[in-house]
């Protein structure tokens, strides 16, 4: 199953994203924006897990997560990747000023190498993806939202938890279902 380890949002972060996504995006089809259910925090990627791998790599985000205490998350403006000239995914940023999504990666990131599943190579940077570009025009309409559609406010949440998803592709879109959860501070 195609797998990935994320922080499950709470109302008061989703909700202004849900705003947003159903009242101040255009209705376009050379971006594909998500869904309410879509809505994340991705922390890693992990991809296609087989099975029988599922329970050590449940062991690896929890046995991390044990090592944090609940930390504060909140939302921090618009932006895209890779770059507004080219730009393919809009986001909106997520402050995360004490580190606690990169020291959970730094602190799951080597033992799940040793389960075979690759490094970070790229500076992570903890965001909510809202849409990804699906044709040569998506470029021109993110590049409009980052211009015209303001920030949503920066509401705040308590992480208390991480989510090992499943996510199963389909013609909607990806759906995620949990497989695990984690809770910070043992």
């Amino acid at each position: 199953m195609r797998c990935f380890v994320a922080i499950e949002l709470d109302p008061a972060l989703r909700s202004p994203l849900v705003r947003l996504l159903r009242e101040q995006l255009p209705r376009t089809r050379d971006v594909r924006w998500c869904s309410e259910h879509q809505l994340h925090v991705t922390l890693k990627f992990l991809g296609e897990v087989a099975d029988e791998r599922i329970p050590e790599v449940c062991e690896v985000v929890a046995a991390a997560a044990a090592q944090l205490q609940p930390f504060a998350i909140r939302l921090s403006g618009l932006g895209c990747f890779p770059s507004p000239n080219r730009a393919r995914v809009l986001w909106c940023g997520m402050e995360d000023t004490t580190a606690g999504c990169q020291r959970w990666l730094g602190l799951a990131d080597p033992p799940l190498a040793e389960l075979g599943f690759e490094r970070e190579s790229r500076a992570y940077h903890p965001h909510i993806t809202l849409g990804r570009s699906k044709a040569h025009g998506g470029s021109a309409v993110i590049r409009h939202v980052l211009e015209t559609v303001p920030a949503p406010p920066p509401n705040e949440m308590t992480v208390d938890h991480l989510v090992l998803f499943e996510s199963r592709l389909g013609p909607g879109g990806a759906r995620y279902y949990p497989v695990s959860t984690a809770p910070l501070g043992g």
